[in-house]
């Protein structure tokens, strides 16, 4: 039997999230209107003070990118996608670059799986050189969106959209000898589905059932990398 280690992207590998860059990328190639990015400062402003949360953040950077997406052709965002990745690809963390590197050389299968759009995914994923990945689906009719979500691996569950594509792919894999990594509530139910989780700089949601759990918990700070065996939590008024 095969063994895969999953990663999530956004938070994760990438020390951003490639929606909220594609969006702003958008706006600056004049494919969304200026407007959107005034949608979503409120919450960005929020989140960036301490007084929000970034999930509310990255939905409502979600919401403004369905919003916007209906009627735009396809190759307007592969473009924008290239200058995304062009731009970001080396905004990483060293921890999940270098056991990506690593788990490839021990001849793991290695997955990305990201709520973003399918397309940035695979670009992303392809310049680290994963063997698959795993985004969100927009319907496409005459090259240009239709602003239908066909799936959405967040919402309709990232255990699910991985135990789908196993089984699509007809892969053999021993998931109690698998990895997966995540950094936030999203990634709990993929954590759960493989015998080797990691939580990387877990959200707090994250850090409490990993800490119930036991699961391992890794935190990069600066140019510190830092492994958690025994941790309380702090009350913040």
């Amino acid at each position: 039997m095969q063994k895969i280690a999953v990663f999530d992207i956004d938070g994760t590998i990438f020390r951003s999230s490639l929606v909220i860059e594609l969006l702003y990328e958008l706006v600056e190639c004049k494919v969304f209107p200026k407007s959107a990015l005034k949608l979503v400062d409120k919450d960005f402003f929020a989140w960036l003070n301490r007084e929000g949360h970034y999930e509310d953040y990255i939905n409502k950077v979600v919401e403004v990118y369905r919003e916007n997406i209906k009627g735009k052709k396809v190759k307007d965002f592969e473009r924008a996608e290239q200058r995304v990745i062009e731009k970001h690809k080396g905004k990483v963390y060293r921890f999940t670059r270098s056991l990506i590197k690593n788990l490839k050389n021990k001849n793991y299968i290695i997955i990305a799986i990201s709520g973003s759009p399918i397309g940035i995914v695979e670009k992303f994923s392809k310049s680290f050189g994963f063997n698959d990945w795993i985004g969100t689906e927009y319907e496409v009719d005459n090259k240009k969106f239709t602003g239908k979500v066909i799936n959405d691996p967040f919402f309709d569950g990232k255990d699910k959209a991985l135990l789908k594509f196993i089984k699509d792919k007809k892969l053999n894999i021993d998931l109690k000898q698998s990895i997966a990594v995540g950094d936030a509530w999203g990634d709990i139910s993929l954590l759960e589905t493989v015998g080797n989780p990691i939580a990387f700089n877990p959200s707090m949601d994250l850090a409490k059932v990993a800490k119930e759990k036991g699961w391992r918990v890794v935190v990069e700070r600066k140019n510190v990398i830092y492994e958690i065996l025994n941790f309380d939590f702090l009350e913040i008024d």
